[in-house]
């Protein structure tokens, strides 16, 4: 009975522990949005699944995305763009944006489904790390070690999400740990295969999911050499080369075992273009400092900041026992069970010295499981008023995993200062990934106000159910407004809620456009989201001012101009002055850039006051005055957008074929539909002749009493004749008429 109990208490323990972390794990992430890398993951990973399609390059191999689009597979409705033109061509980021968020429904169950395999592999390295650690020093220690990996929030941040580094983490462990079973416990026998098989299995599912498997080359290297010298013999070197030949294969039966145009063709073009991606200068992030190269000691103080305390106590406690007992040191030395984990740590952090690759303590993730055998097979089991040292230990980095709960991610130890000025020590994946749209449409929800967003990642905002209107962010980002209609003035930003990703914030993936958000940086948010978002307040600083804009953004307008409107509440209105005019319910201005100039079939109607031009002429802003064009009709409502105000025909000197129509309208209400004009020219059975399409004043930024007016040209076939003209709007997406066709016949000259 007692035996039982002990078996009972210990194994128990253990299986508590593993519930406890997929626990954190299931919870946190369900909260948390797509992050950067899950979605080309996921898309690629299915794309190969499905069709074996391999030409997506993208520098990581296949293992880890294929394992997590497995789940999808369940999926009976699942579509992929393979009749996309991006699809031929292998753009990932646009195939896996229609594949995701356009062409499937439900992508938030795709992204859940697929980060289940993650997390089983998680959970799957955390029972090996258990196995490791009881058959190096018994139970105690395994229990150490999983509590340390357990509860460490890095584990917990990455642990259930679409990417490579659990999966490479999980595969050079069970490789290493193979080596060891080989060595420690088969050496001498006759039963080397299920270690051959460990070894040579890790080495190509490392392989085969992260380019960052090369370390296994050094690492294991090391450690059959100085198994080889310790023994006198080559067995060791020669089980580590037929396990690299097992790990060749294994990678080659990933990519099905191809041979043309060559063995493993697919997976060794992405190897390629990983070496030029290398090549090529990245951004990085350090304490407020930009840099292409990164710095040599990026990760050493990226560990010192991400990691927990505990584990960092640890670390001195065994380090300084280590150094001041001499019999230790000997120990470490010329122990195998040292050996297969300081070597691998050692190995491996000095490789990352050398990375240019400065984005993520995620990339430090292989190394934990040795660092946690390490720890718990030297600290001494003592005991503090009762209560054994690991468990003490253990019940710390549980507290530490609750109080970070749900939010991983941006984890800092205490060391790392006040959590507020915490966004300004690292980036990327240490802090923002993408991962807080679900809390900040719960926060907006809770306040009901609308938001400007500036969103650093590829999950779409809206799927979210935020309402928002977009502001600059990084190229890939989706859902983005473009470039030439963007109404943010950086250095005197609208009145209203700003929601800005920390990392956009930085500025790190602004190229640049870096300062994009510096007057932000200098402002205290009234809310952070996760600490991946922050949500600031501008107040408005003057009266609102209509300002329409042709060829210009309001960040382009020369400072004295914007001065001018003595407001940060501009309300934008787009036009192309070549062709439209547009006049504000409630007044306003126009600014114009000098390269839009005007035609002179819309120069009749207008009328400005005050007009101000910058010294070199390139900017003008002028005060329109309305009058009533001169149109011919009565008015006719076009649904419930927008009035038809009637039309005129203007006969400039051309060909009898080419036709100039100006229409009017005024603005009933306002819309988010893409609307379009339409004018149809007609012969006398109501035949089609010529026409034209288009709308230069864009109905995204109508208000309810605008005025405009648009200029058509086209031409009709020679030698025959236009009766009638046929005017209307309609959506440019779903072709869908407002209303009927205003009719204008042209030998009556009415409707």
């Amino acid at each position: 009975m007692f035996e039982w109990q002990r078996v009972v208490t210990w194994r128990g323990t253990a299986v508590l522990l593993l519930l406890l972390l997929y626990a954190l794990i299931i919870t946190s992430v369900s909260q948390k949005s797509m992050t950067v890398d899950e979605q080309g993951h996921l898309f690629r990973g299915i794309a190969y699944v499905r069709t074996g399609a391999t030409h997506f390059l993208w520098g990581h191999p296949l293992l880890a995305s294929s394992l997590s689009a497995l789940p999808l597979l369940t999926e009976p409705t699942l579509r992929l763009p393979t009749d996309s033109a991006v699809w031929q061509s292998g753009e990932w980021e646009i195939a896996s944006d229609q594949f995701l968020w356009q062409i499937n429904n439900n992508p938030l169950r795709l992204i859940f489904l697929g980060r289940l395999p993650t997390l089983w592999l998680t959970m799957l390295l955390a029972a090996l790390l258990y196995r490791w650690g009881r058959e190096l020093k018994g139970k105690k220690v395994a229990f150490l070690a999983l509590a340390l990996f357990a509860f460490d929030p890095n584990i917990l941040a990455h642990g259930g999400l679409i990417t490579s580094d659990i999966a490479v983490t999980f595969f050079m462990l069970l490789a290493i740990y193979g080596f060891w079973r080989w060595a420690a416990l088969e050496q001498g026998t006759n039963r080397p295969i299920m270690s051959l098989l460990l070894v040579g299995t890790g080495i190509g599912g490392a392989a085969a999911t992260k380019f960052s498997a090369a370390a296994l080359v050094p690492i294991l290297g090391l450690l059959g050499l100085v198994l080889a010298v310790k023994r006198r013999s080559w067995q060791p070197l020669l089980f580590l080369m037929a396990a690299g030949v097992m790990g060749l294969l294994t990678v080659w039966a990933v990519y099905g075992f191809q041979i043309r145009p060559f063995p493993a063709a697919a997976y060794w073009d992405d190897f390629v273009w990983q070496l030029d991606y290398f090549s090529r200068p990245h951004g990085a992030y350090l304490f407020g400092q930009f840099a292409e190269t990164g710095w040599w000691y990026y990760f050493p103080i990226t560990f010192l900041l991400k990691t927990s305390l505990p584990v960092l106590l640890l670390l001195v406690i065994v380090l300084a026992g280590l150094v001041f007992n001499a019999r230790r040191r000997v120990f470490v030395l010329g122990s195998l069970n040292q050996w297969v984990l300081v070597g691998p740590t050692a190995v491996y952090f000095l490789i990352s010295l050398f990375t240019p690759l400065n984005i993520g303590y995620r990339h430090l993730l292989p190394i934990l499981p040795f660092l946690y055998l390490f720890f718990a097979t030297n600290l001494p089991f003592l005991t503090i008023r009762r209560l054994p040292v690991p468990l003490i230990f253990a019940l710390w980095l549980l507290g530490v995993a609750v109080l970070a709960w749900p939010n991983y991610i941006p984890y800092f130890n205490w060391a790392a200062g006040r959590p507020e000025n915490r966004w300004q020590l690292l980036s990327d994946s240490n802090l923002d990934w993408g991962q807080d749209l679900p809390a900040l449409a719960r926060w907006q929800n809770e306040h009901g106000v609308p938001l400007y967003l500036s969103y650093f990642g590829t999950a779409h905002p809206s799927a979210y159910g935020l309402n928002f209107t977009a502001l600059p962010t990084w190229e890939p980002g989706p859902e983005q407004i473009p470039l030439f209609r963007q109404t943010f003035d950086p250095q005197n930003p609208a009145p209203g809620f700003y929601a800005i990703s920390v990392t956009n914030l930085q500025g790190l993936v602004l190229g640049d456009a870096s300062d994009t958000f510096a007057w932000f940086r200098q402002q205290t948010p009234i809310a952070r989201i996760g600490e991946s978002i922050f949500v600031y307040e501008v107040a408005a600083a003057g009266l609102p001012v209509d300002v329409a804009f042709s060829g210009l953004r309001p960040a382009e307008l020369a400072p004295e101009l914007a001065a001018t409107l003595q407001s940060n509440d501009v309300r934008v209105r787009w036009f192309d002055s070549r062709t439209s005019l547009i006049w504000p319910a409630s007044g306003g201005w126009w600014a114009v850039a000098a390269d839009q100039p005007m035609n002179a079939s819309l120069q009749p109607l207008v009328q400005t006051g005050e007009t101000f031009t910058v010294a070199d002429g390139h900017q003008q802003l002028l005060r329109p005055i309305f009058t009533s064009p001169d149109l011919n009709g009565q008015p006719v409502p076009m649904g419930e957008t927008a009035v038809f105000l009637g039309y005129q025909e203007v006969q400039p000197d051309q060909p009898p074929n080419q036709f100039s129509l100006i229409t009017g309208w005024q603005v009933a209400q306002a819309t988010e539909r893409p609307l379009k004009i339409f004018v149809h020219a007609l012969d006398a059975t109501g035949e089609l002749l010529g026409q034209w399409d288009g709308l230069d004043v864009d109905p995204g930024t109508w208000q309810p009493g605008d005025v405009f007016v648009q200029l058509h040209q086209f031409a009709v076939p020679e030698g025959t004749a236009v009766h009638a003209f046929a005017i209307g709007l309609y959506d440019g997406i779903t072709l869908e008429r407002l209303a009927e066709p205003v009719i204008i016949r042209r030998e009556l000259g009415e409707e």
